[in-house]
């Protein structure tokens, strides 16, 4: 019927293993070579059909490249909902597409509507005809193969499929019907799923940043030369040339961002599949050669600018020109070397056929790529004699020439140098005497000297740059009277960090600040006087840029400076702070994760995450905001109260419920406050919102700290505990007691065996359990110190404080004044350390006959006895006699 099925032959001749027949090692490796040698031909990944007789012998029956290759795509969100979903499947071929469910029919393929999803039990080959493939949006078979001759094809022509298999009637079913199917990476976890309804707009919004590239289109030359070259007369002048060598800084390391003209190199197998691909390289080609004419202008242009200081004898300048002396040359080598290796790139890939990788080895071309890549851009800082890349010698340039600012200034005459009071603002002035300050306004400079960080400012007759050193990251304000690209006046931060790893991944601290202070910068209104806000980012140089171009004068530039001032001075140490800091749900820190999420509207998970960050560092770390006089009246109430929160963390939880329920705080920021307070301390969070929430309470539950502001559970309120009794235990044996309603933690039946587990949790049990024998008891048996927590009556129970101190001696104290007397307990407690001594009842260190048995064989017991023995002068000699080194503790 113009298909076609698959069935395994079993064959008692060759070699098995039950039911499943191998491959030999031999088998394995002939085929191996085969591969090898038709891929240098085709310079790319191979396709191949072989058969083997009955005696072992390989042979090829076919080869074809392979065009395209599943792993490409990726996107910054988990799968869809269950509830959305009709089938999760096996995927195929890569992508996703909207369209409508289609039943195959080969005898009514006119009635298939434009851009379906064609829904059959198996591939056929009217199927992969051009007419259908054009028509088609995507598959879905109930069987098949994932690399047979219809996932080829389809891969190759990016139509997305998946394998239903026992789904599969479930998607017949909705024939007609509108639905998603997609088959992709989302955070880093293939999945391939069927959903009803439109989702290719949430998909597209959360498709990641990557190197991948499609198509020539995409690999066009960043600049162009005249735009990497000095204009004359720019590098005679400190203050034009420290703004060219800023600039050019800035278009170089926009090479290294993604769509910056390398892709393909870290892309080599991906290009070698391009049917462009000979075009993308070329471009390639002329971007490499772009980037290295602006790496030398660059290395020239920082040698002219040293020389502008003469035969000055600063210390500095002697390192830096020492330092130069040894970049030149390195330089040269690395040029050599990264011509060399553009050649052994770039020849197998001309469109001459005559010249194809034939020549060649073809996981050579790969290497040569990696290498080459390495040698453009791989970033490893490191001294000016061991440079391995263009990117290593951009970044000692920069470092550089802003060490150079001072001494070149004061060398050269050109300008004046002053410094603070506190002696951390360096001021550089090049302005004109009749620009005066220029763009440094008395209220500028104020903000500046209220940094707790080293700072240079560079002040000019149309541009103010700012230098902030902030440890591990830098900041760089440029307030520009009119900046490339007509964007006119523009106030530019840079935000930098450092990261091992290329995605940012190995600090999602750091990575979580910049998100924070990008979303505070919206908050605050930083460009409401222009063109807004405009964010980006760029994984490479481990870098943000918040940019507010078209500012409507002069002084709302410098008014936007002065909001941006205090609040980048409370960026210290944030990464710290926001490490172990949820603020999304299924969160994956990484630069294309950044991307996405940077420049995006501020949604209500933004908000929560924004509020996440500010509660953490006000509850947790008692932070006092610069910027708060810049947050509207609500975040302002937020902060109020977290930090009262703060300041009664050693009070009662009725002292912290009392604070919330204040007649001048208000029902959203309570609620919100809750929605926080339930990440870092559900002790005091659970039943306040157990309260808040009036249809929780009475109920049997268990929250779930959430990303957002509403309450969501691991168990729901409207079940019954006596049907759900297993499952409950399951939970709670899973995150102990701490988000569990009163009425679950009344329950000795599903408290017993959580304490068993987790036996810390005995301070969130009732009060009524706090008095069960049994229940403290296995808490105290494990955890001695949570006999703190116990009722009095059984702080006074000897099997209870025995248990107790027998796991851990310092849990004495907890023990009512009684057991504390008890010599025996007591002899527990300080078998392992005297010290523990000092939690004995005062009846108990006056005893003049135990203290002085107690003294002769530890005499460092002396140090605990009561006042009234150690005034008593016949006590005192009594056990001088008896052991004469107490003398040591007296």
């Amino acid at each position: 019927n113009s298909g076609y099925t698959e069935t395994e032959i079993g064959d008692v001749g060759t070699q098995s293993d039950g039911d499943r027949q191998r491959l030999t090692d031999d088998q394995i490796v002939s085929l191996m070579k085969m591969v090898r040698m038709l891929e240098d031909p085709l310079g790319c990944p191979v396709d191949i059909e072989f058969g083997i007789d009955h005696f072992g012998q390989v042979f090829l029956l076919q080869v074809r490249p392979i065009t395209r290759l599943s792993g490409g795509m990726d996107f910054a969100m988990s799968p869809p909902a269950p509830k959305e979903t009709l089938v999760s499947g096996i995927g195929v071929s890569e992508g996703y597409c909207t369209g409508s469910l289609w039943r195959a029919n080969s005898q009514a393929i006119d009635t298939m509507p434009e851009g379906a999803i064609v829904v059959a039990k198996h591939g056929e080959e009217w199927m992969l005809e051009p007419q259908c493939l054009k028509q088609a949006a995507g598959f879905v078979f109930a069987t098949g193969g994932t690399n047979d001759h219809v996932a080829i094809t389809l891969r190759q022509a990016e139509k997305p499929c998946l394998l239903a298999g026992d789904q599969y009637p479930a998607v017949a079913d909705h024939d007609s019907k509108q639905a998603t199917l997609a088959y992709a990476r989302f955070n880093g976890t293939p999945a391939a799923f069927i959903v009803t309804g439109d989702l290719t707009e949430k998909l597209a919004s959360h498709s990641t940043a990557s190197s991948a590239f499609s198509n020539v289109s995409s690999a066009q030359a960043v600049a162009s030369p005249d735009d990497l070259l000095p204009p004359d007369g720019t590098l005679s002048q400190v203050a034009t040339a420290f703004r060219w060598l800023t600039n050019q800084n800035a278009r170089l390391l926009a090479f290294f961002a993604p769509g910056g003209g390398l892709d393909c190199l870290a892309n080599p197998i991906k290009l070698s599949m391009s049917a462009q691909r000979a075009e993308i390289m070329a471009v390639t080609q002329d971007n490499i050669n772009l980037l290295i004419l602006g790496a030398q202008a660059m290395l020239d242009g920082y040698q002219a600018f040293l020389q502008l200081a003469g035969d000055s004898r600063f210390h500095e300048l002697k390192l830096l020109r020492d330092e130069l002396a040894l970049l030149i040359p390195r330089f040269e080598t690395l040029k050599q070397n990264i011509k060399s290796g553009l050649e052994s790139v770039t020849l197998p890939m001309k469109a001459d056929e005559k010249v194809q990788v034939s020549s060649g080895r073809f996981h050579q071309w790969i290497e040569d790529c990696h290498q080459l890549h390495r040698r453009l851009q791989e970033f490893c800082p490191c001294m000016a004699n061991r440079v391995q890349s263009v990117h290593d010698l951009i970044y000692l340039l920069h470092r550089g020439f802003v060490r150079a600012l001072a001494p070149v200034t004061l060398a050269s005459g050109q300008g004046k140098i002053s410094q603070s009071i506190k002696e951390n603002v360096t001021y550089f002035d090049y302005t004109s005497p009749e620009q005066g300050a220029g763009l440094l306004s008395p209220s500028c400079k104020t903000a500046i000297e209220k940094l707790n960080c080293k700072v240079a400012v560079a002040s000019m007759d149309n541009a103010l740059i700012v230098n902030l050193n902030l440890g591990n990251h830098m900041s760089l304000v440029e307030l520009l009277e009119c900046a490339e690209g007509g964007k006119g006046r523009t106030l530019r931060l840079t935000f930098s960090d450092e990261f091992d790893r290329p995605d940012g991944s190995d600090n999602p601290g750091a990575l979580k600040r910049m998100w924070f202070l990008a979303q505070l910068l919206k908050v605050i209104k930083l460009g409401e006087n222009g063109g807004g806000i405009k964010l980006s980012c760029n994984a490479e140089a481990g870098k943000i840029t918040v940019e507010c171009p078209q500012m409507a004068s002069r002084q709302a530039m410098q008014e936007a400076f002065e909001k941006l001032i205090p609040v980048l001075n409370d960026t210290r140490n944030l990464d710290l702070r926001f490490a172990e800091t949820a603020l999304f749900e299924d969160e994956q820190w990484s630069f294309n994760w950044l991307a996405q999420h940077l420049d995006s509207d501020f949604s209500e998970a933004d908000r929560f995450a924004l509020k996440q960050c500010i509660f953490s560092m006000v509850y947790r770390h008692g932070s006092i905001f610069n910027y708060v006089k810049l947050l509207d009246k609500q975040y302002r109430q937020f902060i109020e109260y977290a930090d009262k929160l703060y300041e009664s963390q050693s009070k009662s939880k009725e002292d912290n419920w009392e604070i919330l329920r204040s007649d001048k705080i208000g029902d959203q920021t309570r609620r919100e406050i809750l929605h926080h307070l339930l990440f870092f301390s559900p002790r005091i969070a659970t039943p306040m919102i157990e309260h808040e929430y009036g249809q929780l309470q009475n109920k049997y539950f268990v929250l779930k700290p959430f990303c957002g502001y509403r309450p969501e559970f691991y168990i729901e309120p409207d079940q019954s505990l006596e049907k759900n009794r297993e499952k409950v235990k399951r939970v709670l044996l899973k995150y102990g007691l701490q988000y569990a309603s009163q009425s679950i933690r009344n329950d000795k039946d599903v408290v017993l065996p959580t304490i068993k587990k987790h036996p810390d949790d005995l301070e969130y049990a009732s009060a009524e359990l706090k008095s069960d024998e049994d229940v403290v008891l296995t808490a105290v048996t494990k955890k001695g110190y949570q006999l703190s927590y116990a009722d009095p009556e059984l702080q006074d129970n000897e099997q209870i404080v025995r248990a107790a101190v027998t796991g851990c001696p310092e849990s004495l104290r907890h023990a009512s004044e009684r057991i504390r007397g008890d010599k025996d307990i007591v002899q527990i407690a300080i078998a392992s350390q005297i010290d523990n001594l000092a939690n004995a009842s005062i009846e108990l260190l006056k005893d003049r006959k135990y203290m002085l048995g107690l003294i002769a064989d530890h005499p460092c017991a002396y140090r605990y006895a009561a006042h009234e023995l150690k005034i008593d002068e016949t006590f005192v000699s009594s056990v001088i006699e008896r052991n004469p080194k107490v003398l040591e503790y007296m």
